[in-house]
């Protein structure tokens, strides 16, 4: 082939490359909005019951169940019923309002995690500013974290009773569909009968 027919060749390949080019980028930018630019959180909120009455101070856990694979689309997001059994969702992780569009695995626990008392506290604290002394570091500023590691060395707490059956949480039976479009209101009526 001469460099004219070369040149020729070059300039009938350039539609198809410029055509690549622009499907390549429209790729790209396809793949950015759906990835990064669009919002898959949506606000999603409801009432629990209990027997017919409001379960106050329950937490909630939507865990996104994902595809055939087990491919998440988000991360899980969290509630906290009030005095008339009413939460909102929130992903502390994504920094969102709300859950991921998609299907869910609803928790529903009751359990409170152990807290010490403020003499418990107050013990520790001065405990760890004797060890730091000792040590040579009088000064030394203890954290609460380092005050709350000492305890759960030292002291055994016990977590309050779970009272809702196994089937609300360890072992759930409860799913929700957080929708594109329209109202996600996940009410939740539970029955305390095991």
């Amino acid at each position: 082939m001469n460099p004219l027919q070369n040149a020729v060749a070059v300039n009938r390949a350039k539609p198809h490359f410029t055509a690549l080019l622009q499907l390549a980028a429209s790729s790209c930018c396809l793949i950015a909005l759906i990835g990064c630019g669009s919002n898959p959180y949506l606000p999603v909120s409801g009432t629990v019951l209990l027997d017919g009455q409001p379960l106050e101070d329950a937490k909630l856990i939507f865990e996104p169940i994902g595809d055939a694979e087990g491919n998440t689309s988000g991360r899980p997001s969290y509630g906290r019923t009030d005095a008339s059994g009413q939460y909102s969702l929130h992903c502390p992780i994504a920094d969102q309002d709300g859950a991921v569009i998609g299907r869910h695995r609803v928790r529903i626990v009751t359990t409170k995690l152990p807290t010490y008392t403020e003499t418990q506290k107050s013990k520790a604290r001065k405990h760890l500013q004797e060890q730091e002394a000792e040590g040579g570091n009088p000064n030394a500023e203890i954290t609460q974290e380092m005050v709350d590691n000492y305890l759960s060395d030292v002291v055994r707490v016990v977590a309050t009773k779970e009272l809702l059956p196994a089937k609300y949480n360890s072992q759930t039976e409860l799913e929700f569909t957080v929708k594109a479009s329209g109202d996600n209101q996940a009410d939740f009526d539970l029955q305390s009968r095991r």
